[in-house]
C-alpha cells in the first residue's frame, strides 16, 4: 500500500488528525500516523503545533501538545535560551487558557506533560517550575520567569487558586515527578534535573496541603492529591541523594492524607496509598505516624470496616482495609510481637481473625492468603527472636504471641476444610488451583509453627481428629488428617509423638476407611491413605499397625480414583518397612495376583505395586529364600512378556474379552490392532520388570574395596540361572519388537539398575554378558544413543568386576562404539549417538588408555580422532561439548608405561596442529558465544602442557583458512602473546571471549 501524500494545508492536517481518532482499519491508522509523524519531526513542527493548539477540537489540541513533546525531545538542543523561554511562555499560556476555557482534562494533562518535558530539557532555565506554574495560574496568564521574584509566598498563591486551577496544578505536580522519575537518576545528563526537581519540595508541600483541605469538590481534588502524594513518595524512595529534604516536606502531608479515610469515596485510594508505602517504604513514616495509624485501627470507624472485611462480600466490598491492616502489621511485626499492651493485642487478634473471614478459601475469601503470608512472617520473626534474644525478655511476650498462634492454627484448620462436592464443582479452574495452593501454604506455615509448639501442635490436631470422628464430621476429619500429614517431616522418633499418632492410627477411622461402600467420602479416603504413606517411619516403629495399613492400601488399588495414590503409598511404605515385611512377601504376591485376576490395573499403579513387593524381596536375608520368592514374582512378569511375543507372532490369538489381552489396551473402549496390543503388552511387561530391578536395588550403604579382585567369588548357580533367563527374555523382547525405541530404553534402564549395585543380585549381570549384549547391537537399532549412554555407565561400573577381564571387555566394546560412529552419514546427523560415542571413548581413555591405543584394527583410532575433530569444528552444541572435553583430557593424558607414553606423545605430535587449527577456527568466529568457555579448556591445557603449542597456534592463526577478516596480524599476535603468557590461567577465558568478539566484528579494539 502506497504512503499517503503530505498534506498541503493546515485544514488537511486537521482532517488527518480527526481521522486518526475515528474508527478506521489498522492499515489506514498506520498510514495516517506515518504522515503526521513526518510533519511532527519536520522543521515546521513548532509552527504546526502553534497553529493546531487554537483549534476548538480537543483531539486536535491534544495532537498539538503531543507535537510539542516530540519536538522538545528531538530538537531542544537547537533552541537558544531566549527561544526556549519564549516556548515556555507559549505552553504556559496555552495550558492556562485551556483551563479557563473548559477544555477536556486529557488535553490539559498532555499540556502539563509538555511543560514537564520542557523542564527535563531546560531545568536550568526553570528550576522553580512548580512555584512559577502556580504563580502564572494565579495571575491567569503566562508570566516571565524573572517576574517570580515579585510573587507572594507560595502558601498565599495556592490559597488564592480556584478549584479548577488547583486541580490543574496538582496534575502538573503529578506529571512532573512521574516523567522526571522515568529518566536515569545516575546519568550525568539528568542528575541536575533531579536535583532541581527536589528544590520544588516546599512548594509541593504547600500545594498538597491546600489540596487535602475540604472543599466544594473534595472528592476530586483530594483524590488527585492522594495520587500526587503517592507518586512523590515513590520517587523519594528511589532517590539516592537529597532525599532528606524531600522526605521532610512529604512527611508534613501524612496527617492531612490520613484525614482522607473519613471522606466518602476516598477510602479506597487512601488505603492503597498507605498500604503501598507501608509495604515498600515503611521507613518513610515516623513513630508519630505509626501511632496515628494505630489509633485509627483502634477506632469504631475501623471496627466497622474490619467487620465488612470479615463478614462482607469481597467482590463488592473489597479487602482494601484488610490489606492496609496487614501492611501495617508487616511494617511493625517485631514491635507488635514484643508488645503486651491492650491495643497491640487487640490488633493482633484482629489480624488472626482475618484468617476466619466468611466464605471458602480464595474463591469467596480473598483476604486469607495475604493474611497467611503475614502470619508466616510473624512466626519466622518469633523463631528468630526466641533463639537470639535473652530468655527473660522472651518470656514476657511469648505467652501472648503463642495465644494468637493458637487462634491462627484453629482458623487455618477451619479454612483448610473442603467445600461440599457440589460447591467445588461450580468453581472455575483458577479457584480450584487457588484452594489447593492455599492448603499447601497452610501446611508450610504449620511446619514453621511446629518449631515453636512441637508436641502441643500434634496433640491439638490428633484431638480434633478424634473429636470430629466421633460425630462423623468428615470435612473436619479430613482437615485434621491433612494438618497431621503436613507435620510428618517434622516429627521425630520421640515416644511422646508416637503416643499421639497411635491415637489416630488405632482409631475406628481406618476400619471405616476399609469399607468400600462405607460412609467415608472419597476426598477423605484419599487424605487418609496419604496419611499412612506420610508416616512410614511410624509404622516401622509400630509394626502392629502395618498389616492393617497395607490391607487398606491394597483394597483401594482397584479404585479408579484411589488406585494410583494407593499404589504410590504401598510402594513408599513397603520400601521403608521392607525389613519388617519379609515374611509377608509371598502373601503380597498372592494379593497382587488376585487383584490382577479381578481387574486390569492402571499400568503405573501396577509398576508401583511390583516395586513395593520387589523391595521386600530384596530385604530377605536368606539368599535361597530370596531367589525363590523372586522367581514367584518374576514368573508372572515373564508370562506377560511371553504373551506379548506370542501375540506379535500370532495376531489371530487376540481376544479382547480376555483380561490378559485387555492389559494391552491403553484406553478403555479402544479397538486396537493385534500389533498395537502386543507392543503395549511388551512395554507394560518390561516396565514391570524395570520396577522389579529398581526394587531389588540395595538401599544400605556398603564399604567397597576398589582394589579387591572379586574374580574368585563363586556365583550361586540358582542366581546365574535366573540372570540367564532374564537376559534371554530381554533379548527375545528386543528381537521381536525390533523397531520399538521404547523397548530399547526400558532394557537400558534395567541394565543400569544393576550397574549401581555392589552386591550380587538378579539384575547384576556378569560384565561379559553385558558386553556381549551391547556389542551385538546394530547401527539400525532404535535409540542407539541411549544404548551408547548406557555403555558409558557400564564402563563406570567395572570397578566391581574381575579386573583381569576389564581390558578384554573394553577391547570388545570400543571397536563396536567406533563402528557405530563410522556408520553415521555425517558426524552431526545423530547428535545423541555422536555425543555418547565420544563420551564412551573419553571415559575409557582416561581410565584405561592402553585399551584405546591397542585397538585393532588401528585405523579405527585414527578414524575416531578425525571424527571428534570434525565434531569440534561443527555446530551441534552437545556433541561439541563432549568433543571439547575429550580433547582436554587427551592433551594432558599421561601413562606410567614408557612405551604407552611414547605412543601418546607421537599421537600428540601428529594431532597437535590439527587440534590447534580446529580451536582457532572456533575462537576466530565460528563458535557460538555459549561455547567459548568449553573451547577454552582444551586451549588452556594445550598451552600449559605442550611445548610446541605456540608454534601450532601461530600456524593456525595465520593460516589462509582463518575465518575472520575483522582482525589483522597485530591483533592475532597480541592474542597469541596473551594466551601463551597466561599459561592456562583462568583469565584465558576472557581473552578468548574478547578475541572472538573482535573476530565477529563487534567494533572491539583488541590490541592493547
Amino acid at each position: 500500500m502506497e504512503p499517503l501524500p503530505l498534506p498541503t494545508s493546515l485544514a488537511e492536517v486537521e482532517q488527518l488528525i480527526v481521522a486518526l481518532y475515528q474508527p478506521n482499519p489498522p492499515e489506514t491508522v498506520s498510514r495516517i500516523q506515518e504522515v503526521l509523524q513526518r510533519l511532527q519531526k519536520s522543521p515546521g513542527g513548532w509552527q504546526l503545533a502553534q497553529s493546531l493548539i487554537g483549534n476548538p477540537n480537543d483531539n486536535i489540541k491534544f495532537y498539538a501538545a503531543l507535537t510539542i513533546i516530540v519536538k522538545l525531545n528531538k530538537d531542544s538542543a537547537n533552541l537558544t535560551d531566549d527561544e526556549a523561554k519564549e516556548l515556555l511562555q507559549n505552553i504556559l499560556g496555552w495550558t492556562i487558557a485551556s483551563c479557563t476555557q473548559g477544555v477536556a482534562p486529557f488535553v490539559i494533562k498532555k499540556l502539563c506533560i509538555a511543560l514537564v518535558t520542557f523542564f527535563i530539557h531546560f531545568s536550568q532555565l526553570w528550576p522553580n517550575c512548580l512555584r512559577h506554574f502556580l504563580y502564572s495560574l494565579d495571575l491567569g496568564r503566562a508570566t516571565p520567569i524573572e517576574a517570580l521574584d515579585d510573587a507572594l509566598d507560595t502558601n498565599i498563591i495556592v490559597n488564592n487558586l480556584e478549584i479548577s486551577k488547583l486541580k490543574v496544578a496538582i496534575w502538573f505536580a503529578t506529571s512532573l515527578v512521574e516523567e522526571v522519575g522515568k529518566t536515569d537518576m545516575n546519568s550525568i545528563k539528568y542528575v541536575h534535573v533531579h536535583e532541581r526537581l527536589v528544590r520544588n519540595a516546599p512548594d509541593l508541600a504547600s500545594l498538597l496541603a491546600r489540596g487535602f483541605l475540604p472543599s466544594d469538590d473534595t472528592y476530586q481534588v483530594q483524590g488527585e492529591s492522594l495520587v500526587c502524594f503517592q507518586a512523590w513518595i515513590l520517587y523519594a524512595q528511589r532517590l539516592s541523594s537529597n532525599t532528606d529534604v524531600l522526605v521532610i516536606h512529604l512527611r508534613e502531608l501524612v496527617s492531612p492524607a490520613l484525614n482522607c479515610f473519613a471522606v466518602d469515596g476516598l477510602f479506597q485510594p487512601a488505603s492503597e496509598l498507605f498500604s503501598d508505602v507501608l509495604s515498600n517504604y515503611s521507613g518513610f513514616f515516623t513513630e508519630a505516624h505509626y501511632a496515628a495509624l494505630g489509633s485509627l485501627f483502634d477506632s469504631e470507624w475501623s471496627a466497622g470496616h474490619y467487620d465488612r472485611v470479615v463478614h462482607g462480600d469481597h467482590e463488592i466490598e473489597g479487602i482494601s482495609f484488610g490489606l492496609l491492616m496487614l501492611a501495617y502489621g508487616d511494617a511493625k511485626v517485631s514491635d507488635l510481637m514484643c508488645s503486651t499492651d491492650e491495643r497491640s493485642q487487640r490488633f493482633l487478634g484482629r489480624l488472626a481473625g482475618l484468617l476466619d473471614a466468611d466464605g471458602y478459601l480464595v474463591g469467596e475469601d480473598s483476604i486469607f492468603v495475604p493474611a497467611l503470608e503475614f502470619w508466616a512472617t510473624f512466626v519466622e520473626t518469633m523463631i528468630d527472636n526466641i533463639y537470639s534474644k535473652e530468655e527473660a525478655n522472651v518470656n514476657v511476650w511469648r505467652p501472648h504471641a503463642e495465644q494468637h498462634l493458637k487462634s491462627v492454627v484453629s482458623n487455618c484448620w477451619r479454612k483448610a476444610q473442603w467445600p461440599p462436592a457440589e460447591t467445588f464443582a461450580e468453581w472455575d479452574s483458577n479457584e480450584r488451583v487457588g484452594f489447593t495452593d492455599a492448603r499447601k501454604d497452610i501446611a508450610d506455615m504449620l511446619q514453621s509453627i511446629f518449631t515453636l509448639e512441637n508436641l502441643t501442635l500434634v496433640s491439638f490436631f490428633s484431638g480434633l481428629f478424634l473429636q470430629a470422628l466421633s460425630v462423623q464430621s468428615w470435612a473436619e476429619v479430613e482437615a485434621s488428617a491433612f494438618c497431621l500429614g503436613s507435620l510428618s517431616d517434622c516429627i521425630t522418633e520421640d515416644p511422646q509423638y508416637d503416643v499421639e499418632l497411635s491415637k489416630v492410627f488405632a482409631s475406628p477411622f481406618f476400619d471405616l476407611l476399609g469399607q468400600a461402600q462405607g460412609p467415608v467420602p472419597l476426598r477423605l479416603r484419599q487424605t487418609g491413605l496419604l496419611l499412612i504413606e506420610r508416616y512410614c517411619e511410624y509404622f516401622e516403629r509400630h509394626s502392629e499397625y502395618l498389616p492393617h495399613a497395607l490391607n487398606l492400601l491394597f483394597a483401594a488399588v482397584g479404585d479408579p480414583v484411589l488406585g494410583g495414590p494407593s499404589a504410590k503409598s504401598i510402594s513408599t511404605l513397603c520400601s521403608s518397612c521392607r525389613c519388617i515385611l519379609t515374611s509377608e512377601a509371598p502373601a503380597f504376591i498372592m494379593h497382587y495376583q488376585t487383584i490382577r485376576r479381578r481387574q486390569v490395573l492402571d499400568s503405573l499403579a501396577e509398576e508401583r505395586i511390583i516395586l513395593a513387593i520387589a523391595s521386600i524381596i530384596q530385604a530377605i536375608s536368606d539368599s535361597n529364600q530370596k531367589l525363590t520368592v523372586f522367581e514367584n514374582l518374576y514368573s508372572i512378569i515373564k508370562a506377560d512378556c511371553e504373551r506379548a511375543v506370542q501375540l506379535k507372532q500370532q495376531p489371530s490369538m487376540l481376544n479382547l474379552s480376555d483380561p490378559n489381552f485387555l492389559r494391552g489396551v491403553e484406553q478403555p473402549g479402544d479397538v486396537p490392532s493385534a500389533d498395537q496390543v502386543s507392543h503395549q503388552l511388551a512395554v507394560r511387561a518390561l516396565r514391570s520388570l524395570q520396577s522389579m530391578a529398581k526394587g531389588m536395588q540395595d538401599v544400605k550403604e556398603h564399604v567397597v574395596d576398589i582394589d579387591a579382585d572379586p574374580s574368585s567369588a563363586n556365583q550361586d548357580p540358582k542366581l546365574s540361572a535366573i540372570q540367564c533367563d532374564i537376559l534371554n527374555v530381554l533379548v527375545e523382547m528386543q528381537r521381536t519388537f525390533n523397531n520399538s525405541g521404547e523397548v530399547v530404553e526400558i532394557i537400558c534402564v534395567i541394565f543400569r539398575a544393576g550397574f549401581s549395585e555392589t552386591e550380587s543380585g538378579p539384575f547384576v549381570f556378569p560384565p561379559e554378558v553385558v558386553t556381549n549384549f551391547f556389542s551385538q547391537q546394530r547401527f539400525e537399532t532404535p535409540r542407539l544413543g541411549t544404548l551408547l549412554s548406557t555403555a558409558c555407565s557400564f564402563v563406570g561400573s567395572l570397578y566391581r568386576g574381575p579386573k583381569n577381564l576389564v581390558a578384554s571387555l573394553l577391547a570388545q566394546l570400543l571397536p563396536w562404539v567406533i563402528q557405530m560412529l563410522s556408520s553415521l552419514p555425517e558426524p552431526e546427523s545423530d547428535t545423541e549417538v555422536a555425543q555418547n560415542g565420544i563420551c564412551f571413548v573419553d571415559k575409557i581413555m582416561t581410565r584405561y588408555p592402553e585399551v584405546v591405543f591397542q585397538i585393532q584394527p588401528s585405523q579405527m583410532l585414527e578414524y575416531f580422532f578425525m571424527f571428534s575433530l570434525k565434531v569440534l569444528d561443527g555446530k551441534e552444541p552437545l556433541p561439541k561439548t563432549a568433543s571439547a572435553e575429550f580433547w582436554s583430557n587427551f592433551i594432558t593424558l599421561k601413562s606410567e608405561s614408557p612405551d604407552l607414553q611414547g605412543t601418546i606423545n607421537n599421537a600428540m605430535e601428529h594431532l597437535g596442529p590439527l587440534i590447534s587449527q580446529t580451536l582457532i577456527q572456533n575462537i576466530g568466529g565460528n563458535a557460538a558465544r555459549s561455547e567459548l568457555d568449553k573451547l577454552s579448556d582444551p586451549l588452556k591445557k594445550l598451552v600449559a602442557s605442550q611445548l610446541r603449542s605456540r608454534q601450532w597456534l601461530e600456524q593456525a592463526l595465520f593460516d589462509q583458512s582463518f575465518p575472520s577478516q575483522q582482525v589483522g596480524n597485530e591483533e592475532k599476535s597480541t592474542f597469541l602473546k596473551k594466551i601463551i603468557g597466561l599459561r592456562g590461567a583462568r583469565n584465558t577465558n576472557q581473552v578468548v571471549r574478547e578475541f572472538w568478539l573482535a573476530c565477529r566484528g563487534s567494533n572491539f579494539s583488541y590490541a592493547s
